[in-house]
Parts: structure tokens; C-alpha cells; sequence
């Protein structure tokens, strides 16, 4: 393996795995498909990202020499034509595929369908052209849709999805095993910060409700004229069935068990990047609410004669609840059998918790002085 094309590489997942990659192996190369945004090319977007992340990695001297090896392509996957040129993909023999929208709310335009299965329809398209030996496709443990009890690696048979961007990346998954090309899938669950400090380069999904719960408490406190500082009654129920199975993962697990299986043989495998630590929709509640010291918001499987702030919530954050309301037991077989038992050793108990959503608001909401100090 001399030369991989990467997918994705502006994304969390892609940009941790590339630049852990790039470290560990001083001989590769990286050839990096993005798109140009309206005021930000595609090689500007890289440079800014490969540097962020290794700043992020505690290891900013890298990113100079990583940036050597790395050949950006400007396009989008999904634009018709632009992957015929195969000849601008010259020594790739493997390709990483994680490029996708993670809209979790209503698709009316297909645009989550067409970036999630209509970029890996072309992806592997494109790989049977060049021959590559693997690909590996980075898809999610959500795939199990509303399944509720264990899911195992290997497993693909939900039949009822929460979402667009669920069903999509299930019928993605589906195009890659029947591919033919030798494949390796990860299936992350909800990416979180970093074990150590709670720190995260790219704050999504879960983080939404964290700065949605931040902006309500001041709003509230503005409207009564209250101390921010002090303890506060917010009454807001949040509709979601009660789950002691929501699992979120630290980035610097993702980061490290998606490098290890991707420099291990390919197998056809599949592997469950969720951890074995998942916690309770009571304790997201609780550790919440100590944090923005906020007393009143409650989970509640139903909500009869919402308020007007209810109604707010099912507007902006309505789409993350079903995440809180899972019943799906992800299996860890196979990503055991690769990583080993000590890197799954972590736990997110009460403490963790803390940590985790404290250093979301220290990092990217710090006119939040007023939480609880951690």
C-alpha cells in the first residue's frame, strides 16, 4: 500500500485517521477528493484542517510534513462525469470512503440519499476501474435503524430506520458487501470529545443539545432578570423513550481503533466503533443539568399540551432524540479480536460524563462561565 484515496478527509473521522496514518506510516501517500465551498477551495479547506488537527493531536510540528504527502482533487463524487478521468487517481490501490451528509432530520431534496448512497455508488464505480486491492467504508452503528436487543458486526437486516441518513447508509453498506471489492467497514456510534479533556475538533449531533440547553438557561435568566451564576428552575420536558444503551465514543478511540484495523489484513469484516460503556438517558439528564446548574428539564416519553419552548426543542433538536430512545446492543466481537481488550477498557461513568460535555462548553461555548466548575 503506496498510495489511498481518501474521502472525507475535512471530517472528524477522516481527518483523525489521516493524520494518524501519515504518522504511522512515514512512506504514504494520500490522494484526498473535496469539494470547493463558496469562498474556500478545496486545497485551502485541507491545509487549514490537516493543520487544526494535529494542533488538535498536540503534535502541530507534523502537519508540514504530512501536507507533503498529501495530493489534493477538487470535485464532488456526486457531480456526473467528474470520476470518468481515472487517470488523476494514477498509484491509488486502496480507498477510504467517508465522505457522507449527516443530516439526521427529513430529507425532501434527496440530498442525503444522493451524497450517502448515490458518492458510494460512484466510489465503488471508480475502484473497480482502478482495480484497488480494498476499501474500506466508513458507515455507522445506526445502520440497526430501530432494532432494539443485539446487533452483531456482521448483521445488516433493520427494516425500520429513524431517519433518511439511517436507511441511506444501510443501503450504502448493502452496495459495499456486494461489491466484490475486498472491504473493511467501521460503524462509529456518537462521536465525543477526548477522554482526557472532553475536547473535540468538530463538535456534532449530541453537541447540538448541549448548546440548545446553554442559550435556553441564558435566555431565561435574561427574561427574569436572574443571576446566571445561581441555580435555576427551567421546566422543559424533552420527549424521548428512557435508554440505558446510548453510546458515545471518544474521538481518540475512533482515532486509534479505526488506524489499527485499517493497517491490519482486510476480511470482509465489519467492526462496531461504539465502545462498551454506554450510559443512561438519566445521567445525560442529571450530569446536564449539574453542569449548566439547571434544575426542571426532564425526559418524558410523552409530552401532552407542549409549551412553547417544547415546541422549540422538537424544532431544532427533535431530530437527535431518537438517539436517547435506542435499544440496540452493539456487538464488539470483532473489533475486540482487533484492537484488543485494554483499548475498550475505557468507561464513561458520572465523572467521564462531566468531563466530556464540561470541555465542549470550556472549548466552543465559553460564554458559559457560569457553569459549574469541573
Amino acid at each position: 500500500m503506496t498510495n489511498i484515496l481518501v474521502t472525507g478527509i475535512t471530517g472528524l473521522v477522516g481527518s483523525s485517521f489521516v493524520a494518524s496514518l501519515l504518522k504511522k506510516d512515514k512512506e504514504l501517500k494520500v490522494t484526498a477528493i473535496v469539494r470547493r465551498l463558496a469562498k474556500k477551495n478545496a486545497l485551502k479547506r485541507v491545509l487549514e484542517i490537516v493543520e487544526e488537527q494535529y494542533n488538535f493531536d498536540d503534535d502541530s510540528g507534523y502537519a508540514e510534513h504530512a501536507l507533503d504527502r498529501i495530493n489534493v482533487i477538487e470535485g464532488d463524487i456526486t457531480e456526473p462525469g467528474f470520476l470518468d478521468d481515472v487517470s488523476q487517481f494514477k498509484g491509488v490501490d486502496t480507498i477510504f470512503h467517508c465522505a457522507a451528509d449527516v443530516n439526521l432530520g427529513k430529507d425532501p431534496e434527496g440530498k442525503t440519499y444522493r451524497i450517502n448512497y448515490g458518492g458510494t455508488t460512484s466510489i465503488l464505480e471508480l475502484a473497480k476501474k482502478l482495480n484497488v486491492k480494498t476499501l474500506h467504508y466508513v458507515s455507522t452503528a445506526y445502520v440497526s435503524g430501530k432494532t432494539e436487543g443485539l446487533v452483531k458486526e456482521d448483521e445488516l437486516s433493520a427494516t425500520e430506520f429513524n431517519n433518511p441518513y439511517e436507511k441511506s447508509k444501510f443501503e450504502a453498506e448493502k452496495l459495499v458487501r456486494a461489491s466484490g471489492i475486498p472491504f473493511t467497514i467501521y460503524r462509529p456510534s456518537i462521536i465525543v470529545g477526548r477522554l482526557a479533556d472532553g475536547k473535540i475538533r468538530k463538535p456534532l449531533a449530541f453537541y447540538r443539545i448541549l448548546e440548545f440547553m446553554a442559550k435556553l438557561k441564558k435566555h431565561y435568566c435574561a427574561k427574569h432578570m436572574a443571576n446566571p451564576s445561581d441555580w435555576f428552575e427551567l421546566p422543559l420536558r424533552l420527549k424521548a423513550e428512557l435508554s440505558d444503551k446510548i453510546y458515545f465514543v471518544p474521538i481518540d478511540y475512533v482515532q486509534k481503533a479505526v488506524t489499527s484495523i485499517f493497517l491490519k489484513p482486510v476480511c470482509n469484516k465489519t467492526y462496531h466503533i461504539t465502545g462498551n460503556s454506554p450510559v443512561s438517558t438519566a445521567m445525560i439528564e442529571e450530569v446536564v443539568g449539574e453542569v449548566l446548574k439547571v434544575k426542571g428539564v426532564t425526559v418524558q416519553p410523552q409530552i401532552d399540551d407542549p409549551s412553547l419552548d417544547e415546541k422549540l426543542v422538537d424544532r431544532f433538536i427533535g431530530d437527535l432524540l431518537p438517539y436517547f430512545s435506542t435499544q440496540s446492543i452493539f456487538d464488539q466481537t470483532n473489533v475486540r479480536a482487533a484492537v484488543g481488550e485494554e483499548a475498550l477498557s475505557w468507561v464513561i461513568d458520572k465523572a467521564q460524563l462531566k468531563v466530556l460535555i464540561g470541555g465542549y462548553y470550556k472549548y466552543f461555548f465559553p460564554s458559559v462561565g457560569w457553569m459549574q466548575k469541573l
